[in-house]
């Protein structure tokens, strides 16, 4: 069980990646959480009525961590549905790849060296979005905000695997 949460980011692909279905477990995770109207028409289920006792929790949708371009309206409707598209206020986030970040660490030199074969030997910055970053690591209540990555590990041309940690580095 997820718990009560009252603070949720959700990081998922952007819509390079729609057949992922992605965008369905994200609406599954807002259902869950009553920030969207469930899109079942079963209110018997207890799970459903203990759910409705507790308040919506504040929910962020940052997709697509990486260099790709801003979703339009269109393609955050046609992967995320019309509740979560038309919700007030937005819970969709733009990523800005080039300003939104903060170095969190650094892969050693030589780890680098090694993985690369001798073809890059200098640090390498371990980035994260600031506002992940700082909506997680500077809360102190409690439950933590929840950060949750959703999407399949699949292959990626550029960075090997797409998904899973590469939702959360740059």
């Amino acid at each position: 069980m997820l718990g009560p949460r009252d603070d949720i980011v959700i990081l998922p692909p952007d819509y390079t990646r729609f057949h992922s279905q992605a965008g369905k477990l994200t609406q599954f995770v807002a259902e869950y959480y009553n920030f969207i109207p469930t899109s079942t028409t079963d209110s018997s289920s207890p799970s459903k009525k203990q759910k409705s006792l507790q308040p919506p929790p504040d929910i962020q949708i940052l997709p697509a961590l990486g260099t790709h371009a801003p979703m339009t309206p269109e393609e955050i409707k046609s992967m995320f549905g019309t509740a979560l598209a038309t919700k007030k206020p937005n819970p969709f986030l733009v990523h800005d790849w080039r300003n939104d970040v903060v170095t969190i660490g650094h892969v050693p030199a030589e780890l680098v060296k090694k993985a690369t074969h001798g073809m890059v030997n200098e640090p390498w910055p371990a980035q994260l979005n600031k506002f992940v970053w700082e909506r997680k690591s500077s809360r102190t209540a409690t439950p933590r905000p929840l950060v949750l990555s959703i999407g399949q590990v699949v292959p990626h041309e550029v960075m090997g695997m797409a998904n899973f940690n590469k939702n959360l580095f740059v």
